[in-house]
């Protein structure tokens, strides 16, 4: 376990809530329990955040490789090394390669269907400089999702952006291969 860069300290695990100590515990990745640890910091927040990110994650109307593949878009303009080290059993099962996650960011992708690329190329310019995001960025979206999908992908690409924190206060992981 890491202690961060001393910014914003990490709860101790014995000083956690019995509710985040459970979460904690049931977490394998180390990068991941560091995160709990310094969210820990404001635990009624981080419940709040834990629920909407979970709900958008896994609860919405842009599928499971689709997801995973924006906030692995949003990982890389954060240079979250946790967020970029795991990946969503889900969108695994739903297809999700390393190949995919190497085209995030490449103009002409050819593993991405062009829903993904125009939902990864959105999630990118909204984490990086959103007044870059055009019209015909703004037309991809429309073509392959509806207001409630474009509307998900926004607030999921936001709370993604968390990952510019993490880094903030120096937590690590290594890599997850597939």
């Amino acid at each position: 376990m890491g202690e961060g860069n001393g910014f914003v300290p990490l709860v101790a695990v014995e000083d956690l809530p019995p509710d985040l100590r459970a979460q904690w515990e049931a977490t394998s990745r180390p990068g991941l329990q560091d995160f709990q640890r310094l969210m820990a910091n404001a635990p009624d927040f981080f419940r709040g955040f834990s629920e909407l990110n979970a709900k958008l994650r896994t609860d919405n109307h842009l599928g499971p490789r689709t997801t995973e593949l924006v906030r692995l878009a949003v990982a890389q303009t954060t240079r979250c090394q946790v967020c970029m080290a795991g990946r969503s059993p889900s969108a695994i099962q739903a297809g999700l390669t390393e190949e995919m996650v190497g085209e995030i960011g490449v103009d002409t992708p050819s593993q991405l269907t062009p829903a993904e690329q125009a939902a990864v190329n959105f999630a990118s310019k909204l984490a990086t400089d959103h007044l870059t995001i055009s019209e015909a960025d703004k037309a991809a979206l429309r073509q392959y999702f509806d207001a409630e999908q474009v509307v998900e992908l926004a607030l999921f690409s936001v709370l993604c952006l968390v990952g510019r924190f993490t880094m903030l206060v120096g937590l690590e992981e290594g890599s997850c291969p597939i």
